[in-house]
């Protein structure tokens, strides 16, 4: 994962702030969710880990709301984990627009595994949101 957050993080332009990115990264969160879609599933609350990558400016002053709070981001994917969704597409989608609101955010890439989904297999998600320009 640490590789392919690197391409992502060289993909993205940095101009807003004269080529400077600063990610906020959280790794391996582990959520207990009311997830799937198959009949087996409804009701049964299954594992989902979830990895987060948000763009910000670097902050200018050594102060938490310089930057996105971790805990917060980590608050958001376990409340949305307790509601019911079907896919891991709709509940990543969700997160990731939750981060892509956070002030400073510019963009973000949410990805989400269902460790129990495949038998000798992981299967997952990734979204990612840009900031609209302008």
């Amino acid at each position: 994962m640490a590789a392919d957050l690197a391409l992502l993080a060289q993909a993205e332009p940095a101009a807003a702030s004269g080529g400077r990115t600063v990610e906020v990264i959280i790794a391996g969160l582990q959520v207990a969710a009311d997830i799937g879609v198959h009949a087996h599933e409804h009701g049964r609350v299954q594992p989902l880990l979830v990895d987060i990558v948000l763009a910000i400016d670097p902050p200018v002053h050594d102060t938490l709301g310089e930057t996105i709070d971790y805990q917060s981001i980590a608050d958001h994917a376990h409340a949305l984990a307790l509601a019911r969704t079907a896919l891991i597409e709709t509940y990543a989608m969700r997160l990731a627009e939750r981060c892509i609101a956070q002030p400073g955010a510019r963009w973000v890439e949410v990805r989400v595994s269902k460790p129990g989904a495949l038998r000798g297999g992981l299967a997952g998600t990734r979204v990612t949101l840009a900031r609209a320009l302008g």
